[in-house]
């Protein structure tokens, strides 16, 4: 059964959690600092129900402003740093932000974001000084590490790609479930060891490679930037159990010299997530083969989840998406909405 990071860091402090080129954090740690900038975010007058920006790469302090997003009752929107000032700053305003939490290492993108964002009134800095933000760490470090208790967790609100259009902001209920089918059958007792490949402020990452392995109580293995070789690398070395990836690492991955295969043991993987795009058939078979029957494959989108199909079924209907996770979560319908007849062309809706 999932539990909360608080429930996992009072059983088993010590136990890492996360573990990236820009530091560590054990389930106490974690939950600690979360705790602090709860604290360090109501001293600076942000209160439960404000939206909380977070443009940051892949590192601890992501995980610490996600807990402490959903202890603290804040709105939390992750916003992908590889846009441009002007696309960020778009969402940074249209969230109504009251605070933006920020990667130094974004120094250009990140300023441009808070100027523009007109009612966000504070504004931190992780891994080094930026003008206009105070220190995260030095704020953290004023403030007790004691339990923060709000009537209403937390909610997330991430914004679409955008490719109609301006990005549109999605707003998640509080602690949406994830349905038990997708997660992997991690153990109760937590000690499974999660490869995050992909960008956490993507929907995909952020749900199956950051909050679903912490509820689970596992070690989730940060990735910053994605590498064929460094994947097969990063699973023998931390004895890898879970992963998510998406089509295009599974083509470098097969493209791989055999040579270059055999030096990595993957025999620990027992669950890998894909989606995001079509797979080749080719690919996936592949994959299938070397990895095992452990390849499960999702259709869906950052308003929500669609269908899943295991290996074995996969296998039996090659290129299949699967069915609907949630009956009637899935419908083929034309532009208003009105379901259409079996064979016939419409649109998706999730």
């Amino acid at each position: 059964m999932p539990r909360t990071l608080e429930q996992w860091a009072a059983e088993y402090p010590a136990r890492l959690a996360i573990h990236s080129e820009r530091g560590h954090r054990t389930y106490g740690e974690l939950n600690r600092r979360a705790n602090q900038l709860c604290h360090a975010l109501v001293a600076r007058g942000i209160r439960d129900g404000d939206a909380v920006a977070l443009m940051c790469t892949n590192r601890p302090e992501f995980a610490e402003v996600m807990a402490a997003c959903e202890r603290g009752g804040y709105r939390l929107t992750p916003v992908n740093w590889h846009l441009t000032a002007s696309e960020a700053s778009y969402i940074v305003a249209d969230c109504e932000a009251r605070a933006i939490i920020v990667d130094a290492f974004l120094r250009d993108t990140a300023q441009a974001a808070r100027s523009l964002a007109l009612a966000c009134r504070v504004g931190l800095s992780i891994g080094g000084s930026l003008d206009g933000f105070e220190s995260y760490d030095d704020a953290l470090n004023e403030h007790s590490d004691e339990p923060v208790r709000v009537e209403t967790p937390g909610r997330r609100m991430l914004y679409t790609s955008g490719t109609t259009g301006r990005p549109k902001g999605v707003l998640h209920p509080p602690r949406a479930a994830t349905p038990l089918s997708i997660l992997g059958n991690y153990n109760d007792e937590g000690g499974d060891v999660h490869l995050c490949t992909g960008p956490l402020y993507h929907a995909a990452p952020l749900g199956f490679s950051l909050a679903v392995p912490l509820a689970y109580g596992a070690t989730i293995i940060l990735m910053d930037r994605w590498n064929a070789e460094d994947t097969l690398r990063l699973i023998d070395e931390h004895v890898v159990t879970h992963s998510h990836m998406v089509p295009t690492m599974f083509h470098r991955l097969v493209s791989l010299p055999e040579s270059t295969r055999e030096k990595y043991n993957i025999a620990s993987m027992r669950h890998l997530l894909h989606g995001a795009a079509p797979c080749p058939i080719s690919v996936k078979h592949k994959i299938i083969k070397w990895f095992g029957p452990i390849v499960v494959e999702y259709y869906a989108a950052t308003e929500g989840s669609g269908s899943i199909v295991d290996s074995e079924t996969w296998l039996a209907h090659p290129g299949t998406d699967g069915r609907p996770i949630v009956d009637g979560q899935v419908m083929i319908a034309n532009e208003d909405g009105e379901p259409v007849a079996t064979g016939d062309v419409g649109l998706v809706y999730l």
